[in-house]
């Protein structure tokens, strides 16, 4: 399905193919997404004056390619973007939705995902889990966690402001050469492509995270060398997110193999290269430190 495409000559080139799952209630909405090509996977409740309203620019900023709606919804909807997929109500039962996650990561409570009092959201993951054990059961043990956000951690933006500033496409062509994400996309690698349209897409509103990046392009802009180094070691790099995805949902190919090797190859020169340097940027996730060269996987490799 549009969704649960893993063939990476059908994919958006480096951006994220989302699924989505939405529900709703008298007052409040649930949504989830993910991307089975890189193991995203997030969900939020939230409620607002006009709730089909806050969806919109929600599903704006994610454009996924596939919606999932409930049955009793299909009607109640209008068309937002991407594929409308109508499933049955019960996909979307919050009854059983903690339940179905608990089993999925094995654990006793939701709490650490942050779902704890959020029925919603965590219905329209559930719906999402389901629909992939029906689709690409495959993919299942791709989604290894689950992150909770807030509409409130990120500047809201509807869709015609998101048109009218081109944030990620121009308004003549729909090309992205001419954008903001045109503009300042000098990444070398497929993930930070990714990475960077994920934050042109959802504006910082915390202070100290915004000055966290800063830090990190202060960084890097006074480390001239450094971060030319940096940047030729990392444009050998493959897509590893989708490698290594396709790789634990069993459709990699000799091919997929062959440039994974190729890319633990290139891993230790990087971090090599790091050292012991401060850097700003990483500190918003586990970094490039956290990188495991993986060595007996290499000679595996190697010696196929």
């Amino acid at each position: 399905t549009p969704g649960t495409v893993v063939e990476p000559g059908l994919l958006p080139g480096p951006a994220n193919n989302y699924l989505a799952a939405l529900t709703l209630d008298a007052d409040r909405a649930g949504l989830a997404y993910c991307d089975i090509t890189t193991g995203e996977f997030a969900a939020a409740q939230f409620s607002a004056p006009d709730l089909l309203a806050a969806l919109r620019n929600e599903l704006s900023r994610l454009n996924p390619a596939e919606v999932l709606l409930p049955q009793r919804l299909a009607a109640a909807v209008p068309p937002l973007s991407g594929h409308r997929t109508v499933v049955p109500d019960a996909r979307f039962d919050p009854a059983r939705a903690e339940s179905d996650l608990r089993a999925h990561f094995g654990v006793a409570t939701l709490a650490g995902y942050g779902l704890a009092g959020k029925p919603l959201a965590a219905a329209a993951a559930a719906a999402i889990l389901a629909y992939i054990r029906e689709t690409q059961p495959a993919a299942l043990s791709l989604l290894g966690g689950l992150r909770s956000y807030t509409l409130d951690e990120f500047m809201t933006l509807d869709a015609a402001t998101r048109r009218n500033l081109e944030l990620t496409e121009t308004l003549r062509g729909g090309g992205v050469k001419g954008s903001l994400l045109g503009v300042l996309d000098t990444a070398v690698t497929p993930m930070g492509r990714r990475l960077l349209g994920q934050w042109i897409n959802q504006p910082l509103l915390d202070k100290g995270r915004i000055e966290e990046r800063l830090d990190g392009v202060g960084f890097f802009f006074e480390q001239g060398l450094l971060r030319a180094e940096l940047r030729a070691a990392l444009k050998p790099l493959a897509d590893l997110e989708r490698l290594t995805n396709r790789t634990a949902g069993r459709s990699a190919t000799p091919r997929d193999l062959a440039v994974l090797r190729e890319t633990l190859r290139v891993l230790p020169g990087i971090l090599t290269l790091l050292g012991d340097s401060p850097l700003p940027l990483l500190g918003e996730g586990p970094g490039v430190r956290a990188l495991d060269p993986c060595p007996d996987l290499l000679s595996l490799l190697a010696a196929a």
